[in-house]
């Protein structure tokens, strides 16, 4: 396990909503906090890595449910160490999960256009996504790739909306899948009030081409 902070480019923005509430109380004044990251690194097959929004601090841990492998091998589930930190989201090369958040694709390209919480809309909550009922599949090991075995989170928790963020395209040949993000930005709101806008705009690194890096931006803002 690792631990980490991303060098933020952060503005923590204090908007002052000192208007008084209908009780007589002020309300909590709201941090907006901006963070981006040029060619994230993901790419690690076996873990997954976990991210605050507000703070930025990030830790990578093993994936620890049960793998099962395309020989017909298992891995099995164990009890994780806790995470030394508060986590938001965590990405798996190109698959996301959130802590407990829930998710809506705005279809907008443009991060200000979103300016406020979308309301009246459906949110997605992360979903169980069992491997091979569906395209979206968590690659844990890849070790055995020359022995024709490749390993498999089996049970992977995810979101699915948030997933969408970048179109898988299968060519038959090498590269064997091509990653193209959407742009779209995706609203991201969690159990304490505060959410977060969240947009993914290059799948790979910007230099190398390799795979499993990730360039994105996001805005977080605090609960009221």
């Amino acid at each position: 396990m690792k631990l980490k902070v991303f060098c933020l480019a952060m503005a923590a923005v204090g908007l002052c909503l000192a208007a008084c509430s209908d009780d007589g109380e002020e309300k909590k004044e709201v941090e907006v906090t901006t963070n981006a990251i040029s060619n994230g690194d993901y790419t690690a097959y076996d873990s997954w890595t976990y991210i605050n929004l507000e703070t930025g601090a990030t830790e990578t841990q093993e994936d620890a449910t049960e793998w099962v492998y395309t020989d017909g091998t298992t891995r099995a589930a164990y009890t994780p160490s806790a995470l030394s930190i508060d986590w938001h989201i965590a990405i798996h090369r190109y698959e996301i999960k959130t802590n407990g958040g829930e998710v809506y694709d705005t279809g907008l390209t443009s991060m200000s256009a979103v300016t406020s919480r979308p309301s009246g809309v459906t949110y997605m909550a992360d979903t169980t996504v069992p491997y091979g009922t569906g395209d979206l599949e968590v690659i844990t090991d890849m070790s055995k790739m020359m022995s024709g075995s490749v390993g498999y989170a089996a049970n992977p928790q995810l979101n699915t909306v948030l997933c969408g963020w970048v179109v898988r395209t299968e060519t038959g040949s090498m590269p064997p899948t091509i990653y193209t993000p959407t742009d779209h930005v995706y609203v991201v709101t969690f159990d304490d009030g505060s959410w977060a806008k969240l947009q993914f705009s290059y799948a790979g690194n910007t230099t190398s081409g390799s795979s499993g890096y990730i360039t994105w931006n996001y805005e977080f803002y605090s609960a009221e």
